[in-house]
């Protein structure tokens, strides 16, 4: 009896932390990206910023910025920026996470969100350079709510 109980607890314990992850892999780097191969589930803030400021330089893009947890495990080079990045199947994450349209007057969507996302690219630039990983699947989804202007 007890021996069946313990890959139940297992697979209960395993399913229900907030990051999993198989990690990333070194494949190739070239100038200022290193391309890591691998899965990685985590959780974190999800965003679609659309004021004129991030339009600007970031362009209208779903971004992800990981919880304490899950940043730890992103590849990092160079010890720069936070541990964020965005997706590099925009318009599938915009889908796939509720934040294809924003309501009127506000300046995007924003909400939390454990995904699961593969091919990440470490950008290792200085400035204002942008990390990108696939979206594969969103796990779970919190509420989506509008980002208020400033």
């Amino acid at each position: 009896m007890v021996a069946r109980k313990i890959p139940v607890l297992f697979c209960v314990l395993l399913f229900s932390a907030p990051v999993l992850a198989d990690g990333f892999k070194l494949v190739n780097r070239e100038g200022r990206q290193a391309e890591y191969e691998g899965t990685l589930s985590l959780s974190g803030r999800v965003e679609r910023r659309q004021d004129a400021e991030t339009l600007d330089w970031r362009g209208d893009r779903v971004c992800f910025f990981p919880d304490a947890q899950a940043a730890s495990l992103l590849p990092r080079e160079g010890g720069k920026k936070g541990a964020w990045f965005c997706f590099s199947n925009h318009r599938a994450a915009m889908q796939q996470l509720s934040l294809a349209s924003s309501p009127q007057g506000s300046c995007g969507l924003s909400g939390t969100a454990t995904v699961a996302i593969s091919h990440y690219t470490a950008e290792t630039g200085t400035g204002e350079t942008i990390d990108q990983a696939w979206l594969d699947k969103v796990v779970q989804q919190g509420p989506v709510t509008p980002i208020r202007c400033n």
